[in-house]
């Protein structure tokens, strides 16, 4: 007699379509912010690659809705070990982040959105990963702050005080990089 098999010894098998929709809804999402979080464009598509993977690999466990919560604490994770294996001072690319400049748009304008683009990266690299990360989801990805909040896994007051302290630290980095900019 062949020994039973209890589902609970038996995997899970993944769910194709919960993967393919949680890529769809989210790959640019996650390559944006893995590219707000320091890892340079050369190697953001991988980046987001390796987080889908282990999306794919830890599907089962993840509970349905929470596929984007997954996703993004992996990337964060994974944006700071790719920061760490990099070096602590990353290059920053001539590359544009994720929009592509419109045709309108003539060499000048492209050059400054060029050099505002490669400005906003230093200063957010310059803050704290708590205060960054509530910052982007903010004011960059324009998420709600109980969105934020459901997806960083905090109070909403914390969401708050964290994006307060965020705008504050902020502008003071822009302040200084203009102090710096007219000192030259």
């Amino acid at each position: 007699m062949a020994p039973r098999a209890d589902a609970e010894s038996t995997p899970a098998r993944p769910d194709p379509d919960r993967l393919a929709r949680a890529i769809e809804a989210d790959y640019r999402f996650i390559w944006r912010l893995l590219r707000r979080f320091g890892v340079p464009e050369h190697h953001a598509e991988d980046a987001a690659q390796q987080v889908f993977l282990i999306v794919a690999e830890r599907m089962s466990d993840i509970t349905p809705g929470r596929e984007r919560a997954f996703a993004f604490g992996t990337a964060l994770r994974h944006a700071q070990t790719l920061r760490r294996r990099l070096g602590r001072e990353l290059p920053h690319d001539q590359q544009q982040l994720d929009e592509r400049g419109g045709t309108h748009s003539t060499p000048d304008e492209l050059v400054d959105q060029k050099r505002a683009r490669e400005l906003l990266d230093q200063i957010l690299q310059q803050m704290p990963q708590d205060s960054r990360t509530v910052f982007i989801l903010f004011e960059l990805e324009a998420l709600s702050s109980p969105e934020i909040a459901a997806l960083i896994e905090v109070p909403l007051g914390t969401v708050a005080s964290r994006l307060r302290r965020a705008r504050e630290q902020f502008r003071t980095l822009v302040a200084e990089a203009q102090h710096k900019r007219e000192g030259r």
